[in-house]
């Protein structure tokens, strides 16, 4: 298949990149499985943007570099903030549908961290609502095409120029090379190593992973975002039930068992501390208390607020038998956002002429060693729009024949590929988790590199890829260099907290780069 941009994943990077390309281009969409299994879906809080009269670009700004403890990028963040208010706006006019206030204007919430009432929602649906609008505007373009079920293997590099991409045909279980003159990689973030985690299935690092095995450098892979809140159960399901952070800047208090709060002991803000204080202080209480998880208390929420506010997380509670208007709601930390990913340039280039990335797969060194909050979908749309104008004044339309794509002939049993992929989520969680220490990552490091090595050589020489198989492949990479990435920050540092180094060390104020 040939098309001029090629685009992997769904998302609001995608989508929204694939919107900015003139209609004189072929745009191909392509996406592991259904079009909706995104994480932007699954975006309860909102996008943060100055809109306040008490706001400013300046305190956007500094909060957000205060957050990143040092490793945000300034030049990007002004970038990013400064475009925010123009693309929420065109958001809205793509037909987003915002809660706005009585006078007609965007109704602002408050997230932790955030110095002014910032966060621009569509209740707690926010993503979806973005995601239902996009969609609509690319079903409505003639030259957009989307196709599901469609797995990417492998970048085609030739002489530093990407062209093009090999893919698996899950419904028809056959290798296919899709050309193209610009891909752009967003696939979404690495929720999928870990236990727990409010991604959907489908974040194993794709992009990541591919990136990696061409040799393209990858940046800040230690710094996992675990967003404090999820909805404990007794058995949890594939994904966690995430409780947004705006439910905290409405009012909502974390208590323990007994009814005690206790995030004032850890820092000034409370329950409305950044998101790795939170994460981290649930994680100390329940291994001090034993408790399996502690509670968020909406009792100072009056029941309309909340039945209003978060119908979403008040019908989705309900089915579990929870009224959050009469009870605490059980929370348990799980794995969130990536704020590494693979390197690029405020343009979303990668080095690689073609190849660009934008959204959780990328690093354009905004959120540094910690991401504020709703500042994932606002990166996503800031970017996407500058690789989409950068990819096109440097389009090529030279066209190369691919090298040949080797596989094997064996395939792996599903039940394999299931023990192994539970191992890897265990071991993640276990020993790169929210606080970690030297002696469990070397462990993890041991565990994943034999199932590398096991793997290396079984994909060159004996198995033949499948949706399962291709998936695993890309969990084993990525989770490396996650492991690589936070032995070599010998601090604590944001995100990334370490029990043997618990102090930031001014030698690691840097990028950790993975290549």
């Amino acid at each position: 298949m040939d098309t001029d941009i090629l685009v992997v994943g769904t998302g609001i990077a995608g989508l929204f990149f694939s919107l900015k390309i003139p209609s004189k281009y072929k745009v191909t969409i392509v996406t592991k499985k259904g079009k909706e299994d995104t994480s932007t879906n699954l975006a309860q809080g909102g996008i943060a943007a100055v809109f306040a009269k008490d706001d400013s670009f300046e305190l956007h700004i500094r909060d957000t570099l205060r957050i990143g403890e040092g490793l945000s990028n300034p030049t990007g963040v002004e970038l990013m903030v400064k475009e925010a208010p123009r693309l929420v706006k065109e958001l809205h006019t793509l037909g987003t549908q915002f809660t706005l206030n009585e006078k007609g204007e965007f109704d602002l919430g408050r997230e932790a961290a955030h110095s002014r009432r910032r966060i621009v929602h569509a209740k707690d649906l926010t993503g979806k609502s973005i995601e239902n609008a996009l969609f609509k505007k690319v079903i409505e373009s003639e030259n957009i095409e989307i196709i599901e079920d469609r797995l990417a293997l492998d970048l085609a590099i030739l002489n530093n120029r990407c062209i093009g991409i090999w893919t698996l045909n899950s419904l028809k279980d056959k290798i296919e090379f899709i050309s193209s003159k610009v891909t752009l990689l967003a696939t979404g973030g690495v929720g999928g190593l870990y236990l727990y985690t409010t991604n959907p299935s489908v974040s194993t690092g794709d992009g990541i992973a591919m990136a990696k095995r061409c040799g393209i450098k990858v940046a800040n892979m230690e710094f996992i975002q675990f967003h404090p809140t999820s909805l404990y159960l007794e058995f949890p399901s594939e994904r966690s039930f995430l409780i947004s952070e705006s439910v905290r800047g409405e009012g909502a208090i974390l208590v323990l068992k007994n009814g005690k709060s206790f995030m004032k002991k850890y820092h000034p803000s409370g329950s409305l501390a950044p998101r790795d204080v939170v994460a981290r202080s649930i994680t100390k209480e329940l291994k001090m208390t034993g408790d399996k998880c502690v509670y968020l208390n909406l009792s100072k929420i009056s029941p309309e607020r909340i039945i209003n506010r978060f119908p979403n997380i008040y019908n989705n509670c309900k089915a579990y038998g929870i009224d959050i208007t009469k009870q605490p709601i059980p929370c348990i930390p799980s794995a969130h956002y990536l704020c590494g990913g693979i390197l690029v340039d405020e343009n979303g280039f990668t080095g690689i002429d073609g190849l660009y990335a934008a959204g959780e797969t990328s690093c354009v060194g905004v959120h540094g060693a910690n991401r504020l909050a709703s500042n994932s979908l606002l990166e996503s749309i800031v970017f996407s729009e500058r690789a989409a104008y950068r990819s096109i004044n440097n389009i090529s339309n030279e066209r190369f024949q691919p090298p040949e794509y080797k596989t094997g002939k064996k395939t792996m049993q599903s039940k394999d590929i299931e023990a192994i992929r539970k191992k890897i989520k265990k071991t993640m969680w276990d020993k790169l988790g929210v606080i970690r220490n030297v002696r469990e990552m070397i462990d993890a490091e041991t565990e994943i590199s034999l199932l590398a090595k096991e793997f290396d050589t079984k994909w060159e020489k004996e198995i033949k890829p499948t949706f399962e198989f291709s998936n695993l492949r890309n969990m084993i990479t990525v989770a490396r260099s996650i492991i690589t990435s936070a032995l070599k920050r010998k601090e604590s540092r944001g995100l990334h907290w370490v029990e043997d180094y618990p102090y930031k060390d001014p030698a690691y104020k840097r990028d950790t780069i993975d290549e």
